[in-house]
């Protein structure tokens, strides 16, 4: 009988101890999978500084395309060319735009030699845009007193896929 006693109570140390060292994995387990799961792994801080430097002191080199606005003043003045007057224009209808005017002057020569039967030569604009960037022209079609009136019109403009509707007023 003792010795029943005493292995009784050495299973229930046994079992006593196998259950606290259960618990306390568990628990270890339950506080290291709770702090690692709420930190950040790593942090991407967030960039403030500028893409590119040029600097002061060059030190002899040569930077270049440091004012890069200078090489689109490229003056394409067009001396032969019958540029329209737009102070009258109130809404149009932008059919190309380039800033070539060797561009404009092939899609206006292709536009009026194919679709002459369409289009009347003075519904056509010519005009261009001088800005600090560079110089931009443009073919525009027929002058409309309201956007309406020139919307209505492009529903039914066969000549360009998508409109464009120029408020030269503002």
């Amino acid at each position: 009988m003792i010795k029943r006693i005493i292995f009784k109570r050495k299973n229930n140390y046994i079992l006593k101890y196998t259950l606290f060292l259960l618990l306390f994995i568990i628990i270890f387990y339950l506080i290291s999978f709770y702090y690692f799961s709420s930190r950040e792994y790593f942090v991407i801080p967030k960039f403030t500084d500028k893409y590119f430097v040029i600097p002061t002191n060059k030190e002899g080199e040569v930077v270049d395309y440091l004012d890069k606005k200078s090489l689109n003043k490229i003056d394409n003045e067009i001396q032969d060319f019958d540029f329209k007057n737009i102070d009258e224009l109130d809404f149009t209808i932008q059919l190309y735009s380039n800033d070539n005017f060797e561009n404009i002057n092939k899609y206006l020569n292709n536009l009026l030699e194919n679709k002459k039967e369409i289009i009347d030569y003075e519904d056509i604009f010519v005009f261009y845009k001088k800005t600090e960037i560079g110089t931009q022209y443009f073919i525009t079609y027929k002058n409309y007193i309201s956007k309406n009136n020139a919307s209505e019109a492009c529903d039914l403009l066969t000549i360009v896929k998508s409109c464009i509707i120029l408020n030269l007023q503002n």
